[in-house]
């Protein structure tokens, strides 16, 4: 029987300032403390790449040099790759957040057009932004030792949840605060109301991707999974793989709990008639293993989803 694969990309546990007014997920609650519940990479692709069995280099994943080699782009030499990815931040009265709709994906031929802008206002020939489809890269001639984070992920939580760290971290954080300024002084791009005046630069990693992969069949609209499957060709395995997005609720105007009804329904539904073997979820820095005799396991009670998470 086949199995599944799933990541709750954006799914993590608040503090405890953040636990008022939360809704439950019953359906969530009810499948996840039923599960066998294993340690795994905080990194959702760490952990896909992981169950595809690719050898993974240690610090951050080669993103930006996966998709610019997929798009035809040569080595940064002794630099690096970065995904530049735009979004937009709130200034509140005591941090600086995410917007709720995480990275925004720029109108088409917008990447072409702010990179061509960089390029006449920069003047700075060991930085470049470059077009990859309709994402945007900057090409570093400096190299960077960094681990940095998906702001995707870290939709609508501050930002300070996600800032690089490592050596090189300082001097990261000021480049992005100077694309900040640049956004601002120059036409903003706008996504769906909302003006562009951030762009998040990760996924710096310079080792690439090796190995012969066993990949699930993918319904995920993942560029870097994309490119990294286009370049390491392997076999496909009896399973598929889906990205559930939090954000991506609210961009289509839905609630949070319809999460439940949207994911965990037909998952719950699919394990008990047996359409499905098995469903392993990411969640958090947790794999969830699912299986249709854990339903029956039913002295565990459900907690709250946060605090399964932790």
């Amino acid at each position: 029987m086949p199995e599944l694969y799933a990541a709750l990309t954006d799914l993590t546990p608040p503090d405890g300032d953040a636990l008022d007014g939360l809704p439950r997920l019953p359906l969530a609650e009810r499948l996840l403390s039923r599960a066998e519940r294993r340690p795994a990479p905080p990194d959702w692709r760490r952990w896909l790449l992981g169950v595809a069995g690719l050898e993974l280099p240690g610090g951050d994943l080669p993103v930006g040099l996966t998709l610019a080699t997929r798009h035809g782009q040569p080595p940064a030499q002794a630099g690096s790759w970065f995904v530049a990815t735009p979004v937009h931040l709130v200034a509140g009265l005591t941090r600086l957040q995410f917007h709720a709709r995480g990275a925004l994906a720029l109108p088409p031929g917008e990447a072409v057009a702010l990179a061509a802008r960089f390029a006449r206002d920069w003047h700075d020939p060991s930085l470049a932004l470059v077009p990859a489809g309709e994402l945007l890269l900057l090409r570093a001639a400096e190299r960077f030792d960094v681990a940095t984070a998906d702001p995707a992920v870290h939709a609508g939580r501050d930002v300070r949840e996600a800032l690089p760290r490592g050596v090189d971290a300082g001097r990261l954080e000021r480049l992005m605060t100077e694309l900040q300024m640049w956004l601002h002084g120059t036409r903003q791009s706008s996504v769906e109301g909302l003006a562009v005046n951030g762009l998040w630069l990760w996924g710096g990693g310079r080792t690439p991707l090796a190995g012969r992969a066993a990949w699930p069949t993918s319904a995920a609209a993942d560029a870097f999974l994309d490119a990294a499957a286009a370049l390491l060709p392997g076999t496909v395995r009896d399973a598929r793989f889906q990205a559930w997005s939090l954000a991506a609720l609210a961009r289509s105007g839905q609630a949070f709990a319809d999460c439940d009804a949207l994911w965990f329904g037909p998952l719950a539904a699919a394990l008990r008639s047996g359409a499905l073997g098995s469903a392993r979820i990411h969640a958090g820095a947790h794999e969830f293993v699912l299986r249709r005799a854990q339903r029956w396991r039913g002295w565990l009670r459900p907690r709250p989803w946060w605090e399964i998470l932790r």
